[in-house]
């Protein structure tokens, strides 16, 4: 279930490869154990125009949405191994970083929920 989306400069995207940032991000989630491989969703977001320190350094920023439920220790450990991933595949990149957002199981849906909810499922 967890959504994942990473922002970035275009022109990093391009040079590091596109494939390669998601699959560097989606393995270090898989890799921390609490999601089920096809739960895990990440998307990459890239900007041509932004404005990172005193011009147009390269930055990566991650935010990875979770349902409720999750310590506070396991978000951290979570960030920090994602964190870590992208250091050793962005070992140039200063501006690193990212965060673990919670979402409350009470207001979220999904379509099988909305369909079994709704009776429309078996």
């Amino acid at each position: 279930m967890p959504h994942c989306l990473i922002d970035c400069p275009q022109t990093l995207a391009r040079r590091v490869g596109e494939q390669t940032l998601l699959a560097a991000v989606h393995d270090a989630l898989d890799a921390f154990g609490l999601f089920k491989v096809g739960d895990i969703k990440v998307r990459l977001n890239t900007f041509e125009h932004y404005r990172c320190g005193a011009g147009e350094d390269d930055f990566v920023h991650v935010v990875l949405s979770v349902l409720s439920g999750r310590s506070a220790e396991q978000r951290r450990r979570l960030a920090s191994a994602t964190v870590a991933a992208l250091v050793a595949l962005l070992p140039d990149v200063e501006s690193l970083s990212m965060e673990v957002v919670e979402m409350p199981r009470e207001t979220f849906v999904n379509r099988s929920q909305y369909l079994q909810e709704a009776g429309l499922s078996a």
